[in-house]
């Protein structure tokens, strides 16, 4: 049987979630985030538990074991570890319920964040910057402050959600992560022949006279750039060249093709 509690108001929550940016602050390879994770949910479950200090230090020790999944996303499973604490539900399935959900958000938090979110900002931004706008620099600070107070609001949804929340995320995280890689690879792809500059030496012409850059751009603009992508990914994806490997390649061909006055 359940307890209700009731205890916890928004003001708890927000200040779970503010707690939540320093959850990566104490690192190790045995627990991961746990320390962090676990002062978070701390003035909670005070509030939740008062003098009951064993009730505290029994949920405590229920998250301090291993947990790893990305810093924003975080917040939503502590809302919803307090959510659980405070309805009286059982230790045992609170600690299944983190364990089994922390991977799911951690690659629904990079889907969001770090492959759609930074990319697609850094890119916008530095687009600006580079063409003399101050605005480059103040909208991407404007951004990522943005994602960071989204905790705030993951927090809360947590919280809200409760047990729910579980079945929401087993059931759609997948097709989520998946549509927001999606859109990430879409504009990282479309803002290739931006960042990468490859093209023919003016110099290098093919019998007859014309430009051998002229004959790669008849069969499509920028399509050096899109090739030379490309063959890092085969290289990266298919024969497992490192990424140390690949810069010190693209360094040694630039400098050969350079010196032959090829590009």
């Amino acid at each position: 049987m359940t307890v209700s509690r009731n205890k916890l108001t928004k003001k708890d929550i927000n200040k779970m979630s503010m707690l939540s940016i320093l959850e990566q602050s104490c690192f190790s390879f045995e627990r991961m985030q746990a320390p962090g994770f676990c002062l978070g949910l701390l003035p909670g479950l005070k509030k939740i538990y008062g003098d009951q200090k064993e009730e505290i230090s029994d949920a405590m020790k229920n998250n301090m074991d291993f947990i790893n999944t990305e810093p924003h996303m975080a917040t939503f499973l502590q809302g919803l570890i307090l959510s659980l604490e405070e309805n009286g539900q059982d230790r045992a399935l609170i600690k299944s319920i983190k364990t089994g959900l922390f991977g799911p958000l951690a690659g629904l938090g990079d889907a969001i964040f770090w492959f759609t979110l930074l990319p697609i900002s850094a890119a916008i931004c530095c687009s600006l910057a580079s063409g003399g706008s101050v605005l480059g620099p103040i909208l991407y600070i404007a951004i990522w402050f943005l994602g960071a107070i989204s905790r705030l609001w993951f927090g809360r949804m947590g919280y809200n959600m409760g047990v729910g929340a579980v079945d929401l995320i087993s059931s759609n995280a997948s097709a989520i992560t998946k549509a927001a890689g999606i859109l990430g690879m879409m504009v990282v792809g479309g803002l290739i022949p931006s960042y990468v500059s490859l093209h023919f030496a003016e110099t290098l012409v093919a019998p007859g006279g014309v430009s051998i850059q002229a004959i790669f751009d008849s069969i499509m603009p920028n399509i050096l750039p899109l090739g030379f992508v490309f063959t890092l990914y085969w290289l990266f994806k298919k024969k497992h060249v490192n990424t140390l490997m690949l810069i010190i390649l693209i360094i040694l061909v630039s400098i050969v093709l350079s010196f032959f006055r090829i590009m």
